[in-house]
């Protein structure tokens, strides 16, 4: 399938808050404002929409209500971009109520991590949207917004430049749940950088996400072929366990994944997971990759982590494991 891209944002364009998954009800006012605020800093006009707060089953709204919500985004011309609230549970209870052309014909920058992981795979697979895998409303509802993670937003969205190289972040945040608190200083540490399990240098489209989410559509239509592309991965606390995401692991194994990726990217892990020792994500890793000649970077700055980067699904990209470098060989807009 040709894909599609959409057009670059500029100031003053219009940004929609959207709520495919779990509903904003128990996002404090004063945490919200603090989102508006910074968004309106960068220099859009953010509207979030009313559905977000809409209540079903802990989602915002019956399947139906948010495809209808999601694709009303994409229709309405008044509207830019689409940003999702965060992520939850349970985007996959929209995917058969989608109109994929609706994303095709209305090609617009949309934005969302952990469990819209779903909807970056799909509406690649499926409607050759390019999308991003990168900061979400959530991202931006505490005071103090990491330089980092905001150019390169800015860069891959309203600039465009290519080949845009990207090195790990010199500092980092580990507090995965900032939004609870956004009113105290998080502590910012020096980032030890990427870890290299295996050196390579390898080409691909990049495409991934939340592990455990991505799961959710093995054995399903919507599993992705991933043959050739850069696989990208991150799990977070309520992955619950070391033992889950070694058995997450395997599981991408038995489906095959790791022979048909070009390269291994996995984000930096919250601490508060508790993969060290030998059960560190690196020694996991070991485990599943046996005889595989890829490379295979860790610690990278997306996912649950703070900064967070904007990774465009679909793009075509290099890792090169010498130089630590992470290229974007092609832009995220048009125009």
């Amino acid at each position: 399938m040709e894909l599609v891209k959409p057009r670059r944002l500029n100031p003053g364009d219009s940004l929609r808050i959207v709520a495919p998954a779990s509903n904003m009800v128990s996002l404090p006012e004063a945490t919200v404002e603090i989102g508006v605020n910074n968004l309106e800093k960068l220099g859009f006009n953010v509207e979030i929409s009313p559905d977000v707060y809409r209540s079903y089953k802990g989602t915002a709204g019956t399947p139906r209500e948010r495809a209808v919500s999601l694709m009303d985004a994409f229709i309405d011309d008044s509207v830019d971009g689409v940003m999702c609230v965060w992520g939850g549970y349970n985007s996959n209870d929209i995917l058969a109520h989608l109109d994929y052309n609706v994303f095709r014909e209305n090609p617009k920058v949309f934005s969302g991590f952990s469990d819209i992981t779903i909807l970056n795979t799909v509406l690649y697979t499926n409607a050759g949207l390019v999308n991003l895998n990168g900061p979400a409303f959530i991202t931006f509802t505490r005071y103090f917004l990491m330089p980092w993670e905001v150019e390169i937003f800015k860069q891959v969205t309203m600039e465009g430049d290519t080949p845009l190289v990207l090195q790990a972040s010199p500092t980092m945040i580990d507090d995965p749940q900032f939004y609870l608190h956004p009113e105290i200083l998080v502590e910012e540490k020096h980032n030890p950088g990427w870890s290299i399990v295996k050196d390579g240098k390898a080409e691909g489209r990049l495409i991934g996400g939340h592990l455990g989410t991505l799961l959710c559509l093995a054995g399903t239509e919507y599993w992705p072929s991933l043959e050739g592309h850069i696989l990208f991965i991150e799990a977070d606390e309520e992955d619950g366990s070391p033992a889950n995401v070694a058995r997450q692991l395997r599981h991408l194994q038995h489906l095959g994944a790791f022979d048909e990726v070009s390269g291994l990217l996995v984000g930096r892990i919250p601490e508060m997971l508790g993969l060290k020792d030998d059960r560190s994500i690196e020694s996991l890793l070991k485990d599943v990759l046996v005889g595989l000649d890829i490379p295979v970077v860790t610690g990278m700055d997306f996912g649950h982590t703070n900064p967070i980067m904007t990774i465009p699904v679909g793009i075509m990209a290099e890792i090169d494991t010498q130089k630590r470098t992470l290229t974007y060989l092609e832009p995220y807009v048009q125009g």
